[in-house]
């Protein structure tokens, strides 16, 4: 006769700390749960500590807790994907440059004061203890630490200091309030004009100290991206952008011309200088260069570019957040565009170097929707951002939801 086995336990240690006092089941995603996810609470899971010498210290991981299920419900009762698996955080690239950067001051004799070393080091390590963990206090003092710093260095006035602000840019891009990270920009725009006032004057700058021209193509990028999603003037002038090259415009997912509609589209926004026949040949003229590959830099493409003819095509139409007076014919095409757009949001792995970057062209195409299906696949794609390893947007969703309830009549 087979012997039975006794039935296993379920184990209560590893749940998440809210789901046990609520005496319900954790599904054990990791950094956050979907119970707490949905709830909007912060996830917290009993600490493992384990001791490892010098030697083993690279190579040994704690294992990872397998998923309860493949797939979660959401509120509205419709099956959502799974959360991403967690992989490797370096926010956009740029703590990779940093940490480069910061390598190069310690073995350099160049013309760099104590003190702006002293900020590098202490941004690195604040960046890094963010990453870890975001309410521990070693990320806390690490935090308090670099901006006293940072303070320092503006009063002088030293460049350097750019690349403390775009760290602290990057964090509010990640975990602020959606598209509010300008304070941020202007200030670094404000430090450099106090340098340069041309783009020969900035090379020479550049000279000087390596990596400043990739910290100040992130802060044009989010300057764009961020004017675009408030509906503000431009900080940064066209010479700043000439730094962005295709390897930036690569490592984001975006074609250059795309970007170029999307500074056109920031510097009109008020629509007086520009005609419905122009915005309509700019919104075709990426139309007529959508990708039909499969590859994620093809789907990443394809968003971008429907973003960026829907932004267009819709203020042709006279489309916006609160005016809806506008053709049938108009609002018939614009549906078809963000339906494409929202099928090739979900068509792309949310493991992919590219889904955190289609955070702008989501939020554009939002603005747009009107179908139920349309509404799920920009809220699953906010949730999955705030379900990955360091999560990110944590107001987007928040705030698609305003726009569609306001603008749209939706629940």
């Amino acid at each position: 006769m087979t012997r039975v086995k006794k039935p296993r336990g379920i184990r209560h240690d590893r749940d998440c700390n809210r789901c046990k006092g609520r005496g319900i089941k954790c599904d054990l995603n990791r950094p956050r749960c979907q119970s707490c996810l949905q709830r909007g609470e912060t996830c917290m899971y009993p600490q493992r500590v384990v001791w490892v010498d010098d030697k083993n210290s690279k190579s040994s991981k704690s294992p990872e807790p397998k998923n309860a299920s493949p797939s979660t419900i959401n509120d509205q009762g419709a099956t959502a994907e799974p959360n991403p698996k967690p992989t490797s955080v370096n926010l956009y690239g740029f703590i990779d440059l940093l940490g480069a950067f910061y390598q190069k001051l310690r073995t350099s004799s160049g013309d760099i004061p104590e003190e702006g070393v002293q900020l590098i080091s202490r941004t690195l390590n604040f960046a890094r203890s963010r990453i870890e963990d975001t309410d521990n206090k070693q990320s806390i003092q690490s935090h308090l630490v670099a901006l006293t710093n940072l303070s320092q260095v503006i009063q002088s006035a030293h460049p350097i200091a750019l690349f403390g602000i775009a760290t602290f840019a990057m964090f509010e891009v990640c975990c602020g309030s959606f598209g509010n990270w300008h304070c941020h920009l202007q200030g670094a725009r404000s430090l450099l004009d106090l340098h340069c006032q041309d783009k020969r004057a900035f090379d020479d700058l550049c000279c000087e100290i390596s990596g400043l021209a990739e910290v100040l193509a992130y802060l044009v990028w989010f300057d764009v991206t961020g004017a675009l999603v408030r509906d503000s003037p431009l900080i940064f002038d066209d010479w700043h952008r000439e730094i962005l090259n295709a390897e930036f415009f690569g490592s984001v997912g975006c074609p250059a011309d795309t970007f170029e509609l999307f500074v056109y589209l920031a510097k009109h926004r008020d629509g007086r200088d520009i005609s419905v026949v122009d915005l309509s040949s700019r919104a075709m003229a990426q139309v007529l260069h959508l990708d039909a590959g499969s590859s994620d830099c093809s789907l990443a493409a394809t968003v971008y570019r429907g973003a960026g003819a829907i932004l267009a095509f819709g203020r042709a139409g006279g489309l916006n957040k609160t005016d809806l007076q506008s053709s049938s014919y108009h609002r018939g095409v614009l549906c078809s565009m963000v339906d494409r757009v929202c099928d090739v949001i979900a068509k792309i792995p949310s493991t992919s170097r590219f889904y955190v970057h289609l955070a702008t062209p989501a939020y554009l195409t939002a603005m747009y929707g009107s179908t139920a299906n349309q509404y799920e696949i920009i809220r699953r794609y906010w949730r999955n951002c705030q379900s990955c390893e360091f999560p990110r947007y944590p107001d987007a969703e928040a705030q698609c939801e305003e726009i569609w309830r306001t603008s749209r009549g939706v629940h």
